[in-house]
């Protein structure tokens, strides 16, 4: 008796049409973006900048082409696999804090003894003065927060360009005034609770990631990358790394209302927070949508995800609402970006061109302050991209696609000084990297690396070079 092969389900014929259909459009508009950008760059650009542009678009386009099948499926409904939650969970959880706060404090005072055999009188004896002076580099922005907590926001004299930065670390810093009297203080006191809790949902978020063991190891990762060192300065870094753990954590486990608002607290302290939206529609989407295929009750879902992704906005709102009552304008803050930072928008791959550009320039001016900014910065944007196309096929939609909408918004600026700082804060990337650790000694040859990278970075800083 003749047998046929077993005809393909509509469903799934109709999620392989539309996931070639995605990846071709993604192709030709990648194709079209760079000939228009050739076109408007051919005659001011050299053609190894054009060549490290087009390979950052390249490897770009290639991660979204190779994430499409899984978002694809997402999308129609299909959840993905997701590892169980640990038996002993908490106990682990409040070992890894532990961990954490030992970490923090040892890297903390790693870099004071660093900048002390630097600066031997820095100072002046006294172990606290030292202790603010070594983290408070002047070009960074602590100081700015601390301002900003001290005095709010102003509109006028230079303390007016105080408004491009975001508020919820100054107004945590103001509050903890009340007992500590001192803003350096509250701000490292503020950052020690946040890094402590930051690795411990590090290690929640990261299971259905990468399972137990690797999110143990990955709950470290996310403190050891080498921007991470300014978790010891009163930065927004560790609040940062706090409210998008808690937030994907939520995502994961379809706690929508809660994501929102994490994502709105996320973009009251940064303003790349409010780009959780993004996984937290692909989840919300998807989640709805295999509701509606099992015929039950997705109407009511899908309301509280819209809800929460309303919510996810309010942090942002809130900050441009600052600005409006302060300068009268709520987009006040582009154009100080632009007059004193010299920073608007720009297409992600040309920050590639001009950082090589001023990497060949350092080079011949032998200024190796500048020229380890931009290798460490070129170093961080290629790898993190690699990284992640590595990893398209265990990484969850939401976490891939989290990643490259980041990365757009956050390298596509005029004068990127902080890559190495921004692309760091992303889970994507620690879960990408703690993927790649199947056996004890990977996981060991990770750390040693990991551990001289943070140890070379932190030098860098405390000699006051180009770290931002």
């Amino acid at each position: 008796m003749e047998t046929t092969a077993p005809k393909t389900p509509k469903k799934r014929s109709t999620e392989t049409t539309v996931t070639k259909l995605a990846q071709l459009l993604v192709i030709l508009a990648a194709a079209l973006i760079y000939i228009l950008y050739a076109k408007a760059h051919y005659m001011k650009s050299a053609w190894d900048e054009f060549a490290v542009s087009f390979a950052t678009l390249a490897l770009f386009t290639l991660a979204v082409v190779a994430a499409m099948p899984k978002l694809v499926s997402t999308l129609f409904g299909r959840s993905e696999k997701v590892y169980g939650p640990p038996k002993n969970k908490w106990t682990v959880f409040l070992l890894i804090c532990l961990g954490a706060l030992v970490l923090h404090v040892i890297t903390g005072a790693v870099g004071t003894a660093i900048y002390h055999h630097l600066k031997p009188n820095a100072g002046g004896g006294d172990l606290y003065k030292l202790w603010r002076e070594s983290w408070l580099k002047s070009n960074t922005d602590a100081r700015h927060y601390m301002n900003i907590a001290e005095n709010w926001y102003v509109n006028e004299g230079d303390d007016r360009l105080l408004i491009v930065f975001f508020p919820m670390l100054p107004v945590l810093i103001r509050a903890f005034n009340n007992v500590f009297h001192d803003s350096f203080i509250s701000g490292q006191v503020i950052n020690l609770i946040a890094t402590v809790l930051s690795a411990g949902i590090a290690y929640f978020a990261l299971i259905p990631a990468v399972g137990d063991k690797k999110a143990r190891y990955g709950a470290f990762i996310a403190l050891l990358l080498p921007g991470m060192i300014f978790m010891n300065s009163p930065m927004s870094e560790p609040l940062f790394l706090l409210f998008t753990f808690s937030a994907l954590l939520c995502i994961e486990k379809r706690r929508f209302i809660p994501a929102g608002i994490l994502t709105a607290c996320a973009g009251f302290t940064r303003s790349l927070g409010v780009l959780l939206a993004v996984p937290l529609a692909i989840e919300g989407i998807c989640y709805t949508v295999s509701l509606a295929r099992a015929k039950k009750n997705w109407k009511k879902e899908l309301a509280i995800v819209l809800i929460a992704l309303a919510l996810s906005t309010l942090g942002t709102l809130g900050y441009l609402y600052i600005n409006y009552s302060v300068t009268g304008d709520c987009l006040k803050f582009f154009e100080y970006q632009k007059s004193n930072w010299y920073q608007s928008f720009c297409p992600f791959f040309d920050t590639v061109r001009y950082i090589s550009r001023y990497l060949q320039s350092t080079i011949r001016e032998n200024n190796t302050h500048m020229m380890t900014l931009w290798i460490t910065s070129l170093i961080m944007i290629f790898g993190s991209l690699i990284y992640i196309i590595k990893q398209r096929k265990k990484l969850s939609s939401a976490f891939t696609f989290f990643y490259l909408a980041y990365f757009v918004v956050a390298c596509g600026c005029t004068w990127l000084l902080s890559a190495v700082r921004y692309l760091s804060a992303l889970l994507p990337l620690t879960a990408a990297i703690a993927l790649d650790l199947n056996k004890k000694w990977q996981a060991a040859v990770c750390f040693i690396v990991l551990a001289v990278m943070y140890l070379g970075y932190t030098l860098l800083y405390m000699l006051r070079w180009s770290v931002y």
